[in-house]
Order: structure tokens, then sequence, then C-alpha cells
């Protein structure tokens, strides 16, 4: 009897092609028999004397394990609805719109997440039904732009942006994704709003900084950018009174550009790097003048662009020590400019601005909840934080002397290896 039954259990088992039983499609068939057996007990308990099960309806519901069809009884009296196994409207099991929201902000378009369920044999996930599934993040990227910030301070701000492809008004347009990385009080760093505009101007650039300060975006002492003009002009206007530190790496390149010669670029590039890699304020500020001075020799547009600049690229001198690295740049934003490009490669053109806020803004939640896992400025060091005053005494002579070694050093080492 017993051989007779294992015979026949095998015959009903799922198999593949090859010969191999499909576990998945066997987990599927188990799921379904016992949430239909889970349902029918739940019916007849409701039932008690006096009534009766009157059949079932049937409804599909998407797993993890491919579709399964609920057969939900049905009463003469009353009604019955399996509230803890699944949502009323509800066609598609939580498990299942969690691991597509997880591969969305992953950066897996829709068509290739509805792809992948053909290819995992789950039921049809079309591009649009994974649209709706998604658009559960709309809510939590809501929250994290309205998020307020009452009874904190956030000592450093980093702002850029970074372009993306949407359609809109039935073209294909660049938008720019504005982001602000803030470092509060408590050493911690975390996206503080986000945004989109059509061009990096100075009204789009107050609007969005306006709505920062909106929100309780308050006690800025230095504000780290590049130098783009509507931006400089914006955060001169809203952040009163905070620093602004021109980003190191956007300056050396500036200064670059005006070289064609491949010689000249090395010698520019050469004192730059060892300005910066020098750590005492007073020969740094000594080995800039003279590095501006050596490169004005090779062109003067480029000199001219670093005295200009002097007082904006050097504010970081003016905070903790302990703060340079981390402020005379932006790489901050660089890095989390490249893991939204990441993310948002595989889309290419976004169907909607909506669309594009929803992937972008879950990338940020996700990125805010590993950085504030993370410390990334001692928190003790920013207690009380603020800008020292300039010191107006001349840079000595003997300083200077030393950067011009030091400069002309660096340049000679260089073209030795260049050489």
């Amino acid at each position: 009897m017993d051989t007779l039954q294992e015979k026949e259990a095998m015959q009903n088992l799922p198999f593949r092609e090859g010969g191999t039983i499909d576990l998945v499609e066997l987990a599927r068939r188990q799921l379904e028999a016992m949430v239909n057996q889970i349902m029918d007990w739940q019916a007849d308990e409701l039932c008690g004397e006096g009534n009766r099960r009157n059949g079932y309806r049937e409804r599909g519901l998407l797993t993890p394990v491919g579709e399964i069809t609920l057969r939900i009884p049905k009463l003469r009296e009353g009604t019955y609805f399996p509230d803890e196994l699944i949502r009323p409207y509800s066609r598609v099991d939580r498990a299942m719109v969690a691991v597509v929201k997880e591969v969305y902000v992953r950066g897996l378009s829709t068509r290739k997440i509805e792809k992948a369920a053909d290819a995992l044999e789950f039921a049809s996930l079309s591009p649009s039904r994974v649209s709706r599934m998604t658009s559960d993040l709309d809510e939590e990227v809501a929250a994290l732009n309205a998020e307020r910030f009452d009874g904190m301070s956030f000592p450093y701000l980093w702002l850029d942006a970074t372009y993306l492809n949407c359609r809109d008004e039935g073209h294909v347009q660049s938008k720019g994704v504005v982001t602000a990385i803030g470092c509060g009080d408590d050493g911690s760093r975390r996206f503080v709003g986000f945004g989109v505009v059509d061009t990096e101007s100075a009204v789009s650039w107050k609007a969005f900084l306006r709505g920062l300060r909106k929100r309780s975006v308050a006690g800025v002492k230095c504000v780290v950018s590049d130098a783009h003009e509507g931006l400089v002009q914006a955060v001169a206007e809203v952040f009163q009174g905070a620093a602004w530190q021109r980003c190191i790496v956007h300056l050396e390149r500036d200064v670059a550009g005006w070289f064609s010669r491949r010689e000249d670029k090395a010698v520019a590039a050469a004192a730059m790097k060892a300005v910066f890699a020098e750590r005492d304020p007073q020969l740094v500020r000594a080995a800039y003048r003279q590095a501006a001075g050596r490169i004005a020799q090779l062109k003067a547009h480029a000199g001219e662009l670093l005295e200009d600049a002097e007082a904006d690229a050097l504010a970081y001198l003016d905070f903790p020590y302990e703060h340079h690295v981390r402020l005379r740049t932006n790489n901050v934003q660089e890095r989390a400019n490249e893991e939204i490009k990441r993310r948002t490669k595989v889309v290419g053109v976004f169907p909607s601005v909506e669309s594009m806020m929803r992937l972008v803004g879950s990338v940020l939640i996700d990125v805010n909840e590993e950085w504030l896992e993370m410390n990334f400025i001692d928190a003790a060091s920013l207690r009380g934080v603020a800008r020292s005053e300039a010191d107006p005494r001349p840079i000595p002579a003997d300083v200077m002397e030393k950067a011009r070694i030091y400069i002309a050093a660096a340049i000679e080492e260089r073209l030795g290896k260049a050489a």
C-alpha cells in the first residue's frame, strides 16, 4: 500500500524536461495547498451552528515562487476574508512587492524585471504592473524631501547637480537632479534634500536652498560646491555668513583646461597637487601663491584664475584641522552622483519626471541608511565649530622661500618622471 502511494506521489511531482524535479513548482503547489487548507479551517470555525459554506471564489496571488490560486470560501451568512494572509484588493504577495522594490532601487529597469520574472517562472510582471508595485516608493521619497531637522544643526553642507534624461511634455530633455548632503552636529552625513530643475540658475538654486531652510537645515558654517555662478550666488543669499569652499578638484580641472600642451598641464598639475599636499595653513597659502605665479608664467589667464580663487579655494583652512580633508573637495557629492548614475544607467530615458524622482529618491534613501550607520566626522570636534579669523599679517619671507623651493621640486620631479 505504502509503495503504491509512493508511486502515485512520485508521478504527481513536477519534473523538468531533463528529468529533475522542479523545486520551484513543487514549492508553489505546496504553498497553494497549505494556504487553501488554512482558509478552509478558518471558514469552518466561522460557520458554527446555523451557517454553511457556499462554494468558493478564486483569486490569483503573486508570490516569490509563482502565482497561486486562492480558493476563498464563501458563506451563506456573513463574509470571510483571510486578512492575515493578504490585503483586500491586493493580488501581489507583500514579499514579492519587497523583492521588486529592492531590485528596482538597485537599478533594474521595469522591462528587465519583467524578463527576470519570466526567467524565474514567476507569473507575468509587465512593466506597468512593476510600476504600480514600485509606486509605493513615492511615499518614502516624499517623506525624505519633507523631513524636518528641528533641534539639529548642520555645520557643513555639500551641494551639486547631476543630469539625467527624462521625457517631459512629449520630448526627451536633460534634467538637473540637485542634491544636498549635510554633516550633522552628531558627526553623521545624510541627504537633507533633492530636487529636479531645468537649469542650474540662481533662481532654481535659491528655491532649492530656501526649501532646505524651511525644513530647519540650519547652523551652516561652510558650503562646498563647484564654482557654478548661480549656485554661488544662491549660497551667499540663503546661507548668509557661511563660508563658501570652492572644490579644489574642480579648480584643478578648470586650470588644466587653459593648457593644450601636455608638458604645461603636467607643470600646473604638479604645482597644485603640491599645494594641497601641505597641511600647515601658512605654508599652504604661501605655496598657493607660488604655484599661481609659476602657472601664470605658462598662461596668464590660468594664473589669474588661481589668484581670483584664492580666498574661496583656501576657505577650508579657517576650520578645524581634522576637517580639512573632508571640506576642501566635493568628493562626497561626486561619489553620490556616481551611485545615482550607476543605478539609473539601465533606465536610459525616464518616462516621466515622477518616475525619475522615484528612483533617484529611493537611491538616496538607500545610501542614507548606509551612511547613518557610520561616523563621518568626529562629533566632539564639531562642538562649537566656527570659522576662524584670517591672520592679517603678511606671510614671512622665509616661509615664501620654503614654499617656492617646495613647488619647484614638485614640478621638477613630475617632469623627470614624464621624461
